[in-house]
């Protein structure tokens, strides 16, 4: 029975600790870096493909963000690099970019987020040409970003669903012509520290 007490005091005692430091910090600057899978946006296949080849569709992300308000609701600007690629069925779109969204978020149980918003991208290096009709709007795209996150004290680790809104023209078979639209999507995990 004395040990039955002293493992709940414990028990007790740590989780107390747990939830003091769980809670979310206030307003700050941080940094943040993680995965990105993309896809062509066209079909359930590309989902697929990610599940048999990680690799083949897996990109990576850095940045900083900077989050306005406290504690319940917020707003949190980010500006990160990211270096994307996806498979058309042809070959292997490659992409490196800005992306900058502007997400306002919510937290739930102290340690909980639920983040959405606009995601503005520009692209900086791209292997489009090979795949792309000529476009005057090629490089600047508009998308949206939703996700969840659990933050504990200054760490925090999120998931989200990133899809652009412009389509882009694919021109399946140089010699055919055919054509295709498609629109970008991705599945980003990512990993936060806020600084201050």
């Amino acid at each position: 029975m004395k040990n039955l007490r002293s493992y709940f005091l414990f028990l007790t005692l740590f989780l107390s600790g747990v939830l003091a430091f769980a809670q979310n910090k206030g307003p700050g600057f941080g940094v943040k870096g993680g995965l990105n899978y993309s896809t062509s946006g066209k079909n359930f296949k590309d989902a697929e493909s990610i599940w048999k080849n990680p690799r083949a569709s897996s990109g990576y992300h850095f940045g900083a963000f900077y989050k306005l308000g406290h504690y319940d609701l917020f707003l949190r600007p980010e500006l990160l690099y990211s270096n994307t690629k996806f498979d058309t069925g042809l070959g292997t779109v490659k992409l490196q970019r800005l992306d900058a969204p502007v997400l306002v978020g919510m937290n739930f149980f102290k340690f909980i987020s639920l983040v959405g918003g606009p995601s503005f991208h520009y692209s900086l290096k791209d292997n489009y040409s090979d795949f792309f009709e000529n476009s005057p709007d090629k490089n600047l795209f508009l998308g949206y970003q939703f996700g969840l996150g659990v933050n504990v004290g200054p760490v925090g680790l999120d998931l989200r669903y990133e899809r652009v809104f412009n389509d882009q023209k694919l021109t399946l078979d140089q010699f055919l012509k055919r054509k295709d639209n498609f629109r970008t999507e991705q599945i980003i995990l990512g990993l936060s520290f806020q600084i201050k």
